[in-house]
């Protein structure tokens, strides 16, 4: 089975909000914080982004797509 870059951050990204969604809010916090530029909106942190990257690192390499 192929896998297209677009399909694999797409799966990150569920697989990433998943993960978030599951937190209890105080540790959350660690990964997503309010956006001030986006009212009602959320950012990733700087671990947050770590964590998001990691996943889709991941899924690169275990579908061969690392190279792209």
């Amino acid at each position: 089975m192929s896998f297209k870059l677009e399909q694999i951050a797409s799966v990150a990204d569920e697989i990433y909000f998943k993960f978030i969604d599951s937190l209890h809010d105080n540790v959350a916090v660690e990964y997503v914080e309010t956006d001030p530029d986006n009212v009602g909106g959320t950012r990733n942190t700087e671990q947050g982004k770590d964590l998001y990257w990691g996943i889709e690192d991941t899924l690169r390499e275990a579908f061969g797509k690392d190279d792209e």
